[in-house]
């Protein structure tokens, strides 16, 4: 009896010390992790990202940029490659409009838990900064690395900076991704300080 009670509680203690997670801080520039294993968490222990929840709004003349974040808290890595990891979040969508007509708007993306295809999406980098894992401008077939800062609990600056652009083409069916050359520019402005809406 003895010999069962030890087993049981030998294997209980396995199962609870692998369900461990490591937790790691986002700051932490110090933190070496394994994205494969599945068990490691980046975790925004300073509520930094909670900051940029929600609807902000740039406005200059006749033109309109809304930007709307969401923040997922322990998001599952696990779609592409070897990634296996956790981690939060922000993601979202923008509309870009020109004399009250929409020129560009992905609010349509109603599947934000995905880890391919998103086109608003950012991480808390270790150097407290609010970074872009995607930012695409479909209309210019572009991708952007864009930074957030926080310039007061109402105000936050955008600054896009443009970034290589690959073209993939797949060699069974010829296809291009994207379909045609990115264009020159942006949509719409690079460097914007929305509001809090």
């Amino acid at each position: 009896m003895k010999k069962i009670f030890l087993l049981s509680t030998i294997i209980f203690l396995s199962v609870q010390c692998k369900a461990q997670s490591h937790i790691v801080n986002s700051i932490d520039c110090d933190s070496n992790f394994d994205h494969s294993s599945g068990d490691y968490y980046r975790k925004d222990m300073n509520n930094i990202m909670d900051n940029y929840v929600g609807t902000w709004k740039w406005t200059s003349g006749n033109k309109e940029f809304i930007l709307t974040l969401i923040k997922q808290v322990k998001h599952h890595y696990h779609e592409t490659g070897n990634d296996n990891y956790y981690e939060d979040r922000l993601v979202g969508y923008y509309q870009y409009k020109e004399n009250g007509v929409i020129i560009a708007d992905t609010s349509s993306d109603n599947n934000l838990s995905t880890d391919y295809g998103m086109k608003v999406m950012f991480i808390l980098d270790c150097h407290s900064q609010i970074a872009s894992i995607a930012f695409k401008d479909y209309k210019k077939y572009k991708s952007f690395e864009v930074v957030l800062e926080s310039l007061s609990p109402t105000q936050i600056k955008m600054n896009m900076y443009e970034r290589e652009h690959n073209i993939i083409i797949n060699k069974k069916t010829g296809e291009r991704n994207p379909p045609v050359d990115p264009q020159g520019g942006s949509t719409f402005p690079m460097e914007m300080i929305l509001t809090k809406q």
